[in-house]
């Protein structure tokens, strides 16, 4: 076992925390188990206020949909994503009161009852990631992994804790890598294998993701908002303290040429090159980055939006070799996952605290003009 050092302490005011959900709302908000109705509404044109890739088309697949998203109900309470898309389905998890993972379809809107499926009953998902195959959800204290089928089925158990919360999750093409409660262990756990503790954080993980041959994490002293980016490889070795950072950490994701991560507030927004280790800052104005989506050419990212009823959210992209981010979609409802597919985007959001974030939606951005 490797470790930078004594953890520093525990954690929880860090940047994204404050996305607090109404009390009123709680796990037992009303959902059934079937498709709530969608209008499959679209809009085209040039959206946002920064440079646009040229014609952007947004249609809501699914809506009305209850607490969307993987979130922990502990004191690092930010959003874990929650979205994956492969060929003609999209996936998604809730944490309503039929909590589960859900399937439907990505090429048409759900129109009535019948277009969503149950796939998985979950007690409460805290955390989630996918790799090329499979969706991960952290389903309290057990990582249970569900094919990108239509069926979504079998699922199995990869990893398990006992009553602890799994609350920050990640994977490559055999392991799973995890953190539990505030405790600073980095677990490792191949498929079917027995998990184990590769290294410690220098602080409370608050934050971890997969890029390439390297597992990032955040960790946190007491205050919640200052802290150290670290890495190792994802076989435990080869440990590195990367950036320090303070005003708090929002998310870190690549793939297997960057890593990208964002801090502060307002936001910003870094690109390090896996290969020589340069890290840049691409912008400064991100509003809470709750997710990263990659393809060879761009990152893309969801921002949740100002804090005071997160109702301007938006989705960004930049090019690997760039600093000119583009605006895609803006004035969306505290977007807190994105995946992405060819020329198309998806986005979940999870709706607005006046309605009990029972009207979280899944929408489609297809780009032209790419």
């Amino acid at each position: 076992m490797r470790g930078f050092g004594t953890v520093l302490g525990f954690s929880f005011l860090l940047a994204c925390s404050s996305l607090k959900e109404s009390s009123s709302a709680g796990d037992g908000g009303s959902e059934s188990d079937a498709a709530s109705s969608s209008s499959g509404g679209s809009s085209s044109g040039g959206l946002g206020d920064g440079g646009t890739p040229g014609n952007v088309t947004v249609e809501t697949l699914v809506t009305g949909r209850t607490q969307l998203g993987a979130r922990s109900s502990g004191t690092l309470g930010h959003y874990r994503t929650g979205l994956a898309v492969k060929g003609d389905r999209i996936f998604w998890v809730e944490r309503g009161s039929a909590p589960g993972v859900y399937g439907a379809s990505s090429v048409t809107p759900c129109k009535d009852a019948t277009c969503v499926s149950k796939l998985t009953v979950l007690t409460r998902p805290v955390a989630f990631t996918t790799n090329a195959t499979h969706l991960f959800v952290a389903d309290v204290g057990t990582v249970r992994r569900v094919p990108l089928t239509a069926a979504g089925t079998p699922v199995d158990t990869v990893a398990s804790e006992g009553g602890g919360e799994i609350v920050n999750l990640g994977v490559d093409t055999t392991s799973v890598f995890y953190t539990v409660g505030t405790a600073s262990a980095i677990r490792k756990a191949a498929f079917g294998g027995a998990a184990t503790t590769p290294i410690t954080s220098n602080g409370t993980p608050i934050a971890l993701g997969v890029a390439g041959t390297r597992v990032f994490w955040a960790g946190v002293d007491i205050s919640g908002q200052t802290g150290l980016l670290q890495s190792m490889n994802t076989d435990g070795t080869n440990p590195r303290g990367l950036s320090s950072f303070s005003g708090g950490f929002h998310t870190v994701a690549g793939n297997g040429t960057y890593a990208y991560y964002a801090t502060g507030r307002p936001g910003v927004l870094h690109r390090l090159a896996l290969a020589s280790g340069r890290d840049e800052i691409v912008l400064s104005d991100a509003t809470l980055v709750q997710d990263f989506a990659f393809d060879n050419d761009y990152a893309y990212w969801v921002e949740a939006g100002d804090p005071s009823d997160y109702s301007n959210g938006r989705v960004r992209r930049v090019a690997h070799g760039s600093k000119d981010a583009e605006t895609l979609a803006t004035s969306l409802a505290l977007p807190v996952a994105i995946a992405l597919q060819g020329n198309q985007v998806f986005v979940a959001t999870a709706g607005s605290e006046a309605k009990g974030y029972a009207d979280g939606s899944i929408v489609r951005l297809t780009i032209g003009g790419n």
